[in-house]
């Protein structure tokens, strides 16, 4: 618990000095992290990315669909948005034993060459066919080019709070990495994805459960490849909570976009 408690003091600290740097820098472009999270939200596994679903001038939609294996089946169908450049919107229906809906948004309102922070939430009705629940997860989170080991990745670090039942002071942490598998093999065109934290996509997923010991999750994924003039397909096949039998998943997704010219 002390170092858990660490662990969210150092990441405040480590946002706020990304914020600070982000506003010291010159304006540009910040690359399209890829595909979506199991809860739709663009971003690596479980944790969103600060930069929102790339769009430009135009609306870009992308649907899509996460299995999620635990000994039984979860089906996690999306869709998701992005407009205005810096705005996004996702729904997700994630249906196993209960179907939970989940409703995410995000506003990157700080943006520099090489990141990009944002104010996101996941509002969740849970159980909606039955005696519903509600819950939320909101998190400010910041993406900035760093290195994992040796390699150059794409990094974010979250920080927010899960509304659901009594308030508490726990505080919800995350991290996430995206750098490119075996260069020289792939050609560059896939990426390999790890993230972890203290909570999941959900607050009931169908797998990847974060509440008893936080959760590690490794992913591969095959970056949006052009099909039609402005249609991308891309895939993820991932683990999910690789060290706790109670929430250890595989899930794999697909997802279409449309990005208008």
């Amino acid at each position: 618990m002390v170092k858990l408690k660490i662990l969210q003091t150092l990441g405040i600290f480590l946002l706020v000095a990304a914020c600070l740097s982000a506003a010291e820098l010159p304006s540009g472009s910040v690359s399209d992290a890829g595909n979506a999270t199991i809860s739709g939200s663009n971003g690596y596994i479980v944790i969103p990315s600060a930069e929102t679903a790339w769009s430009g001038k135009n609306t870009t939609v992308t649907t899509g669909y996460s299995g999620v294996f635990t000994g039984s089946y979860a089906h996690v169908p999306y869709i998701q948005m992005g407009f205005a450049s810096n705005l996004e919107m996702s729904l997700a229906i994630d249906i196993s034993q209960e179907v939970d809906l989940l409703f995410g948004g995000k506003w990157r309102f700080a943006r520099s060459q090489n990141s990009s922070m944002t104010f996101g939430m996941v509002g969740q009705m849970l159980n909606s066919t039955s005696v519903s629940r509600f819950a939320a997860q909101v998190y400010v989170n910041s993406t900035f080019n760093s290195t994992f080991i040796d390699w150059p990745s794409k990094t974010t670090l979250l920080i927010g709070y899960t509304f659901d039942g009594p308030l508490t002071s726990d505080i919800d942490f995350g991290m996430g990495y995206q750098t490119a598998f075996l260069p020289d093999v792939f050609k560059g065109k896939v990426d390999f994805l790890i993230d972890f934290g203290n909570a999941s996509y959900s607050a009931s997923p169908s797998g990847g459960n974060a509440d008893s010991r936080g959760m590690l999750n490794f992913g591969l994924r095959l970056l949006p490849l052009q099909f039609l003039k402005s249609v991308y397909v891309s895939v993820d096949v991932r683990a999910l909570d690789v060290f706790d039998a109670a929430g250890r998943a595989l899930s794999a997704s697909i997802a279409i976009s449309y990005r208008a010219q």
